[in-house]
């Protein structure tokens, strides 16, 4: 429904000069920064911004650049060239008169032959050449190129569960901290509640010096661990941007707490998938695949090498294609001598399949331990979270008993405070111990290879 005044008309060029204004100065308002905010958000940018895990996809383009450049060897090659030569030389002067078809008997009496003077020759050539057999090098190189290609992709894919759980891990400190801020906030609140009870009550004559020293010097720790807390707070969410790479259009907001789908698995049964799946070990095998197509290449260098050759030539005075040339052949070339370099290259070879075969047993011997230590300190972590959970409860329950007991006068000011101290310092410790659950989670998920955005939550 519209509203208006019926004695008042509206001037509708008035009103168009009112909100051109307005409209632009609309569209001119500064665009709203993207946030962060949760473990999920995190991760997704940290893939898509982390420095290094950049820089390692460079390494996997240039892998998978020498893998296209092996596949290029295989194919014929078409080169084009021109070019100009002048000169008097009794030989080439001749050699250029026959290619531009301008021969005469006169070129051929025996003072112009020794003199001819100079001679200009344009040339263009056209020349295709052809890998018939190189002796298994250019196949054993396509495919050695391409176990490299291979190997990097998993290496990347290593370098993105890195960088998955270097996210985690930050966030998850950086949510830790900011609960502790809030544990300590609520700690100097009650430190500071603690210290003007007891100075009422000193100045009743109920309580001593002492006691009101005791629980100023209680505060005064109290408020030095929640400045502690404010710096490590301020020192993860440091380390967090870093491993996210954020610019200045994020704004990051830690709000929501980390989740992560956690797997179930026996030690021996992680052990098995940890060798199935972890990329680094993939890459490994296939460096090793690599290797021995390296062996086949430096074998390919005692073996004969045919190329088939074709080209065409035309050679003029003035710059021009006239007088064309054509030739067709094949050559066939063998390695009969080379100083020992060609056996010196196989021995290298053979050496470097062998020093791989060692390094991936010692990579699963690595694994297994990796494994063990991750679902050791998952399961150590769980109990430590029960563990400090029941201690918060009976800290606090220890803390009311003696709270009533000196309000009654049957306990000391300082076996308060210390109550109020062991209170404080579980539930810092509980709430370190209920994010190390969630880091110990992704240690374990990484260390089987399966650390991605999926179990992301």
């Amino acid at each position: 429904m519209a509203f208006f005044l019926p004695d008042i008309s509206v001037n509708h060029s008035i009103m168009n000069k009112l909100m051109v204004p307005l409209v632009v100065a609309f569209f001119s308002l500064p665009a709203t920064a993207a946030e962060i905010s949760t473990l999920k958000q995190s991760v997704d940018y940290a893939l898509a911004h982390n420095r290094m895990l950049a820089a390692d996809a460079q390494s996997l383009e240039q892998a998978e650049a020498r893998q296209d450049g092996a596949w290029g060897h295989l194919m014929p090659r078409l080169d084009l060239s021109t070019g100009v030569v002048r000169t008097d030389a009794p030989g080439s002067y001749l050699g250029m008169k026959l290619n531009q078809q301008k021969m005469t008997a006169a070129d051929f009496n025996p003072a112009f032959i020794n003199n001819p003077g100079y001679i200009n020759n344009y040339q263009t050539r056209l020349g295709l050449s052809m890998p018939i057999y190189q002796g298994g090098a250019l196949w054993a190189g396509k495919k050695l190129a391409g176990h490299q290609a291979e190997s990097s992709r998993f290496t990347h894919q290593a370098v993105r569960q890195q960088v998955i759980f270097q996210t985690v891990e930050a966030y998850a400190r950086t949510r830790q901290t900011f609960s502790q801020i809030q544990a300590m906030e609520s700690a100097v609140s009650a430190a500071k509640k603690r210290h003007q009870d007891t100075q009422m009550m000193h100045k009743r004559g109920i309580l001593i010096d002492s006691d009101v020293m005791d629980a100023s010097v209680h505060l005064l720790r109290t408020e030095l661990q929640l400045q502690q807390a404010r710096n490590g707070h301020a020192q993860s969410l440091d380390a967090l941007q870093r491993v996210l790479g954020l610019n200045g259009d994020v704004t990051m907001h830690v709000d929501e707490e980390p989740r992560i789908k956690g797997i179930n698995l026996t030690l021996e049964a992680a052990i098995a998938h940890a060798l199935l799946n972890r990329p680094d070990l993939q890459a490994m095998q296939q460096q090793y695949q690599a290797a021995d197509a390296g062996i086949d290449k430096a074998r390919s260098e005692f073996l004969p090498h045919v190329n088939l050759v074709a080209a065409s030539e035309w050679n003029a005075s003035t710059l021009a294609m006239k007088n064309r040339n054509s030739m067709i052949g094949a050559t066939v070339s063998m390695n009969l001598f080379a100083g020992g370099s060609d056996l010196a290259q196989m021995r290298g070879a053979r050496a470097e399949l062998v020093a791989l075969e060692y390094g991936i047993g010692d990579r699963k011997q690595q694994i297994e331990n990796e494994v063990s230590h991750a679902w050791r300190m998952l399961d150590e972590a769980r109990l430590r979270y029960q563990s400090e959970s029941e201690a918060v409860k009976q800290s606090e329950e220890s803390l009311r008993i003696k709270s009533l007991r000196h309000q009654q006068g049957l306990s000391t000011t300082s076996d308060l405070l210390d109550a109020q101290q062991q209170a404080d310092s579980s539930h810092v410790s509980a709430i370190r111990a209920r994010y190390d659950v969630t880091i110990s989670q992704a240690a374990l998920l990484m260390a089987v290879g399966s650390l991605n955005e999926e179990v992301i939550q």
